[in-house]
Formats: structure tokens, sequence, C-alpha cells
């Protein structure tokens, strides 16, 4: 292995042991990703053939697909939807799949970490974004993105998820209508299913905390200074 490719490799081990230190300790509300690359992936080539069915391509093909708005260069914007970090949540596996959980929250500082840590790698001339030039020397000396303990870098919500990884595979042209039912349709159903049933709950707790005001709300809002003196009668 390269020399380069070595501290390429120890970079990103240092930078998920401090991310696993941090998730040890945060919110449990917030998403933790345990997926890893299978043996003999680099992280691309996971993300790659996991997220774009491809498992053969070039550095230019790489850059087109996640440079999002076709400007020559990754933005901040572009690392984090790389890895998977541009979703408003992370239902289930984030895949479509898994169980139902509470922790759907994506770690805000861990992506800006991850931004960071890219762009120190990348950003060669340090401007804050990566030329597709830059990218491209990166690739040439046979670098890939690496492994920063965030998952495979899902793009879209759990229900497009679903499609590009079972529905549209085993479902769209054959049965469409879903006669041909897999556990995957039925773990994805009840993802769905008790994902909804939280929505509509935290929907009505909102209404209700809105709309009925408790004791000490209530006292709460009392400026003591605005009571006139004859209405006091001497509590205050």
């Amino acid at each position: 292995m390269k020399l380069s490719n070595i501290l390429l490799l120890g970079s990103s081990l240092v930078f998920n042991i401090v991310a696993a230190d941090v998730a040890a300790n945060k919110n449990p509300e917030v998403n933790v990703e345990v997926e890893t690359p299978p043996e003999g992936l680099s992280w691309e080539e996971w993300h790659m053939q996991h997220e774009h069915q491809m498992k053969e391509y070039d550095p230019e093909s790489f850059f087109a697909l996640h440079d999002i708005k076709k400007k020559g260069y990754f933005d901040d914007d572009d690392i984090l939807a790389l890895y998977g970090l541009n979703r408003g949540e992370v239902v289930g596996k984030g895949d479509g799949m898994g169980e139902h959980d509470s922790s759907e929250l994506i770690d805000e500082e861990n992506s800006k970490r991850v931004v960071t840590f890219i762009k120190k790698l990348l950003d060669v001339d340090d401007d804050s974004r990566i030329a597709k030039e830059e990218y491209l020397a990166f690739a040439k000396k046979g670098h890939k993105f690496p492994d920063l303990g965030v998952g495979v870098g899902h793009h879209a919500d759990f229900e497009l998820e679903y499609e590009l990884h079972h529905w549209n595979k085993f479902h769209r042209d054959t049965d469409p209508d879903v006669k041909n039912v897999h556990k995957e349709d039925i773990e994805h159903e009840l993802l769905h299913h008790f994902h909804e049933i939280e929505h509509e709950e935290k929907v009505q707790r909102g209404a209700s905390k809105g709309t009925v005001i408790t004791d000490d709300e209530l006292e709460s809002r009392i400026d003591i200074k605005n009571i006139p003196k004859k209405f006091k009668n001497g509590f205050f």
C-alpha cells in the first residue's frame, strides 16, 4: 500500500474514533450509523455500488454524479449530500428498511466535521471548495473518498430509498401491484406505518401545547409590576 494511502486511511481512522467517542455521549434522538463497507471495498466503491448501482466507474463520472448543480466544483452541500448528511431525518436504516425508533436526527456537528475533513483532504488551494481538477488529481493518485462512519451515503428519504433499492428491482416491471410480497415490503410498510403514527402524535402534541395553557404557563406571563396596587391586597 502506498504511503499516501496509508496516511489517508490513518486520517479517516482518527476521524472515526473521534466520531465514535462523540456518538457515545450524544442525544438519543440523533441517528448513529453502524453500517460499514463490505470487506474488500472502499467506502467510495461501496457507495457507488449501493446508491448508484455502478460497479465500474471513473473519476469523471463520479464527479458528474455528485456535482449536484453542475458548477464544476464540490461545495459543502455536495459533500453533505455525498455522505447522506443533507437529509431532514433518517428513518429506520435510511434505506427504507429497519426498525422504527426515535433516533432520526442528523448530527449537525458531525456533519460539519465531515465537511471540514474532506476539504482538508482535497481542497489544495484552500478556497473552501473542491475544484474538479483538485478531485481528479486526488483520484489520479489512487485515492478514494474515505469511510467516515456515517453510513453508505443515502441520497434520498426512506420512501424513495425503498423504491430505488427494492421496488424498482423486484416490482416495477413485473409486479407493480406487489402481489408477490417480500419480507422487505412488509418491513418497509411497518416502518412507514410507525413513522406516520409518530408524526401524527407530534402534530397532536404540538396542537395541544399551543391551545391549552397550564397554570404555570399563565403565571409566568403575569408581570406583577403591572398589577394595580388596589388589587394586590398585600399578597405581592
